[in-house]
């Protein structure tokens, strides 16, 4: 009777949840996670001097009104705004979870939750203030928040010179940094995509000094800096304590890549020559453009700057998509995959630029459109670099064996001439292997550690996996992390941290055969892949490595720093279906040697 009760109780208040005010969260069990922008009730203050007291007095009279069309962007404004909304916890123990602001560039933010006795206590954000300010070491804005029995109403408010796009969301904490861990994988994976084809290109320009190279080197640097920007790791890592000179390129990023893509333009569809006029108009463009941005920086309000900055995207996208058009059109083969390619990068950009002006809807793709279409832009801009040399070699060609022809009497002479030809063309083409097999090189190697990389490490796991089960050999991989790492970076420095992480990539390397396979897969953890091996070898060979991880001292600033490591291993089954199962098996005798008291071996 008493659990009926009890039931009935739990059904009663989520009704009652559900028909409460619009600005509710009503914690679910088994939810992880909660669309605060969705419901929240909003508040404009045009002047930006309401105090919490006036917002927090009377709620009839104050006029919050409802948002819950889910867009949650007001494009570029001066106002500031307030946020309400209510947490309801059905269950009887506080639940701990975390408030999550996803733009990067908002500057002030104030939130004000329930302190237990009554009254509020505020907390303040933004990339106003140094990096070092904030409670979490995270790009994005984050808040810890207790969600109490029953119902706590909690307020923000927000201002932001940049375009003012908040999305909300209330997270449980351990899901919130498992999820984070995902976001974190894209970001890399994406920004290794940008690396790697800038240096591969920048490898052929320094082979064939061929500027279209160059300036395509230029674009994608104009976009890595500012897609790095505005995502916030540029404030995190590159100038975490100059908040006033971060918030200044947000927009000068924006014009800059601009500028390069249009140069770039320029250059690879050889407007000077083959299209006159748009080359007077893509000209006049630029000079627009970099005339705008000068004014806006020492004229113009922040908001009007930074909008100007955003606006421009709308023009300079179809602007270069007819540039290449009219040089396809007009006989120029390789414009034809500029065109793809300038296509994919105006939508994504166009999309981007839609979401943070307020025009449409946010969403993860919506706002990361213009990353998508740079990787399309990426792969076809490289094919039409590839076309662009293959024409002006044939023509190159074609030239020198008219000369040649005209020039010389002698078949012996002509000969001899088209085997000098030949002769350039193969070491050219030799360059440009070379350059490609070094930019492959550097693409399967952890650039801070000299071990290798995950990605090429997963492929050779699936060719190991492969080779074990047609031999019936046996195969066995360790997993291990650095124990306590954040306390490193927390006490030392995360220059500190990197020499740890070195240190254990050194040892691990001296510590294998040769045929074994050390690579880092993530921040501080390893994999090993150790073929022939049973789970009885491995786990020796990580009880060694674990030993000599403990004898490794290192130097850092004139101390000596000591750490341990958490080792799993595994070996692979007939069951498993794939090498993941085998890797993930590992990974869960790591942690079972971490939750055992770290500093152990597991398998």
């Amino acid at each position: 009777m008493t659990k009926r009760i009890c039931l009935f109780v739990f059904l009663s208040v989520l009704a009652l949840a559900k028909v409460a005010q619009a600005g509710t969260v009503v914690l679910q069990p088994g939810r992880d996670s909660y669309l605060v922008h969705a419901v929240v009730d909003v508040l404009e203050d045009p002047t930006g001097r309401l105090s919490f007291d006036e917002i927090s007095k009377d709620p009839s009279v104050v006029a919050f009104r409802q948002y819950d069309v889910g867009q949650f962007s007001f494009g570029f404004t001066k106002s500031a705004y307030w946020f309400r909304f209510e947490v309801l916890n059905p269950a009887a123990i506080p639940h701990d979870m975390v408030l999550v602001m996803r733009t990067a560039w908002l500057d002030t933010i104030s939130i004000y939750q329930p302190d237990g006795a009554g009254g509020y206590k505020e907390t303040r954000l933004g990339d106003t203030l140094p990096f070092s300010a904030r409670l979490h070491p995270h790009p994005q804005f984050l808040l810890d928040l207790q969600a109490r029995p029953g119902p706590q109403t909690y307020y923000l408010r927000i201002s932001s010179t940049q375009a003012f796009l908040s999305p909300i969301e209330l997270w449980d904490a351990q899901a919130f940094h498992d999820n984070d861990r995902l976001l974190l994988a894209y970001f890399g994976m994406f920004y290794g995509v940008v690396v790697v084809m800038l240096l591969y290109n920048a490898f052929i320009w320094v082979s064939t000094r061929d500027r279209s190279y160059l300036y395509y080197c230029l674009y994608l640097g104009a976009f890595f800096i500012m897609n790095f920007s505005y995502n916030g790791f540029s404030f995190q890592y590159l100038w975490p304590d100059s908040p006033r000179w971060s918030n200044w390129t947000y927009t000068s990023w924006v014009f800059l890549y601009q500028l390069m893509a249009i140069i770039f333009a320029m250059v690879f569809l050889e407007t000077a020559k083959r299209l006159p006029r748009m080359h007077r108009l893509l000209s006049l463009f630029l000079y627009v453009m970099s005339a705008a941005w000068l004014i806006s920086i020492l004229f113009a309000s922040p908001v009007f700057h930074n909008a100007t900055g955003v606006y421009f995207v709308f023009l300079y996208s179809p602007l270069t998509a007819v540039a290449g058009f009219l040089a396809w059109r007009s006989g120029f083969r390789a414009a034809r995959f500029f065109v793809v390619a300038s296509m994919g990068n105006l939508v994504g950009a166009f999309i981007t630029a839609m979401t943070v002006s307020g025009f449409m809807p946010y969403s993860f793709v919506s706002f990361h459109a213009v990353e998508f279409g740079i990787l399309a832009d990426v792969i076809l801009l490289s094919l039409a670099l590839a076309d662009r040399i293959k024409y002006l070699r044939l023509q190159n060609e074609t030239a020198e064996k008219a000369i040649i022809e005209q020039k010389l009497q002698s078949n012996e002479l002509l000969r001899q001439a088209k085997d000098d030809l030949e002769r350039i063309v193969s070491e050219r083409t030799a360059e440009l292997r070379k350059a490609r097999d070094e930019a492959e090189r550097l693409s399967r190697v952890d650039a801070l550690t000299g071990a290798f990389n995950r990605r090429y490490f997963n492929e050779v796991a699936a060719l190991e996996f492969a080779k074990v089960r047609r031999l019936h050999q046996p195969l066995s991989v360790i997993s291990f992390d650095i124990d306590l790492f954040k306390q490193i970076n927390d006490n030392h420095g995360h220059a500190a941290g990197d020499e740890v992480i070195k240190a254990a990539a050194r040892v691990s390397r001296n510590a294998v055969r040769e045929i074994d396979f050390v690579a880092r897969i993530g921040g501080e953890e390893f994999a090993i892949l150790l073929p022939g091996s049973t789970i009885e070898q491995a786990a020796a060979t990580a009880e060694r490595l674990r030993e000599l991880v403990i004898a490794e001292q290192v130097s850092y600033q004139g101390k000596q720093l000591a750490f341990t490591a958490s080792f799993g291993v595994a070996q692979l089954k007939d069951s498993d279906q794939s090498f993941e199962a085998l890797l993930q098996r590992a990974d869960e005798m790591m942690y079972r040697a971490k939750n055992l008291g770290r500093n152990r071996v597991a398998a």
